[in-house]
């Protein structure tokens, strides 16, 4: 048979055409198909966006909603499946982690509502396995982008919910205007998109082939933030883009690295003597007054409530479900003089629960996760997300109840984050098609 250039021509182009129609598979093989399916189920169930309208926007009870989070336990252990080596050794990696989920599990021996312990145990531990099953499976740029991804369709969601069916995408009796998007009430939605702003703006910096569409959507959740009138969290906002313009100026050089670092230090213990010095004007630039809002009248029943045995808690789930007259709840409602639904600080959460023992496992916990975000902040790509999330997390957990929340995607987030940290960045290495 003949041969010559159009030939040749014609082979060349048939092979490129087979080649460019085949590898959809081999780009994305199966498993990997999979563990994003898993990972974006995982993110869709425990960040909760679903349970306003379920419930009919607090109208109905919730209990029937744990029946949701079944799924999400199933998802969590497939996903350690795929990496079960890299799951143990991260959590060995962590012991302080294990030894409070130890004391957590403990606390069901003296438990005031064991029966509520023992059943917020379990939900704790799976929701801690599916941050230990993101940090096991992905790399920082992966699991990055698969958190801003999902997290920025919530955006676009609840920002086309409030401007086109405003009944429904903001409040109506507190609050009437502030933007609530796809949650129960404003500071939900408030508090997702700060988180939402900084997983946005990480996937812009490690994947910069996406980064205006990942900087766009950031635009969105900031309007988000605004738009809820949540005042706490425009302020954890900007402590948190503070944190990422010191990872962008430490990473920019060694010199700007040494500078960056001492204006830190003053900027911090500055700011910690300024609130101290000037407390109530701190506290009306935040709209609130001198009790945080009725919240120092809860934490002095509880440390009242703790003075008999600091180092023994009332159970891990166990307090603000308590229906009696005569237990912790009680006593702290009639000191405040209202019924609180938790401790409203996530140091006071742990005590109550679990003694001082898991606030001082905790506080190590806590001050180790800082100093590998700060390490990560100089020397890894996980800095970018690490370090602005702990600045979030802690400054929040002074007067909310975050730390330790089962079904909660800020722990997931929380414990994903301690063991990347913990494991590093090591290569994803995607199974290959045979």
């Amino acid at each position: 048979m003949p041969t010559g250039p159009a030939t040749d021509v014609r082979t060349a182009t048939s092979s490129t055409l087979r080649r460019s129609s085949l590898p959809l598979v081999r780009a994305a093989p199966l498993a990997d198909v999979v563990a994003l399916i898993a990972s974006v189920g995982l993110i869709l169930t425990y960040v909760g966006f679903w349970s306003a309208p379920l419930t009919d926007y607090g109208a109905r009870s919730a209990d029937f909603l744990r029946n949701f989070y079944y799924p999400a336990y199933l998802l969590a252990v497939v996903l350690v499946c795929m990496r079960p080596e890299r799951a143990i050794r991260g959590m060995v990696r962590s012991p302080l982690l294990i030894a409070l989920l130890l004391l957590t599990a403990a606390t069901y021996f003296w438990s005031i509502m064991p029966d509520l312990t023992a059943r917020r145990i379990p939900a704790l531990l799976f929701t801690t396995l599916a941050g230990v099953a993101l940090a096991s499976r992905w790399s920082w740029r992966s699991l990055t982008e698969i958190i801003a991804g999902t997290l920025g369709a919530l955006a676009v969601l609840s920002f086309l919910l409030g401007a086109l069916l405003p009944d429904f995408g903001r409040m109506q009796e507190l609050f009437p205007g502030a933007w609530r998007g796809l949650w129960l009430e404003k500071n939900g939605l408030g508090h997702v998109m700060v988180k939402t702003t900084i997983f946005l703006l990480a996937a812009g910096v490690m994947a910069p082939e996406r980064r205006k569409l990942w900087f766009g959507l950031a635009v969105v959740s900031v309007a988000l933030v605004i738009l809820s009138t949540s005042k706490t969290a425009l302020l954890v906002l900007l402590l948190s883009l503070s944190a990422m313009c010191f990872v962008a100026v430490v990473k920019s050089g060694p010199l700007r690295a040494v500078v960056a670092t001492w204006l830190a230090v003053v900027v911090v213990i500055g700011g910690a003597l300024l609130i101290s010095a000037e407390t109530d004007v701190v506290l009306g630039l935040l709209g609130k007054d001198a009790t945080l809002t009725g919240r120092t009248e809860i934490w002095s029943g509880i440390m009242q409530q703790m003075s008999e045995h600091p180092w023994r808690g009332f159970g891990y789930g166990a307090v603000w479900d308590d229906p009696g007259f005569t237990g912790p709840k009680a006593w702290i409602g009639h000191q405040a003089h209202f019924i609180p639904a938790n401790a409203h600080s996530g140091w006071l959460e742990i005590y109550i629960a679990l003694g001082l023992g898991g606030v001082i496992l905790f506080a190590l916990w806590l001050v180790q996760i800082w100093a590998q975000s700060l390490w990560a902040a100089y020397t890894s790509p996980g800095g970018w997300v690490a370090l602005p999330m702990m600045a979030s997390f802690t400054f929040t957990m002074l007067s909310e109840s975050i730390a330790m929340n089962w079904h909660e995607l800020r722990w997931v987030v929380m414990v994903a984050l301690a063991l990347k940290l913990a494991l590093g960045d090591e290569p994803e290495q995607p199974s290959r098609p045979r």
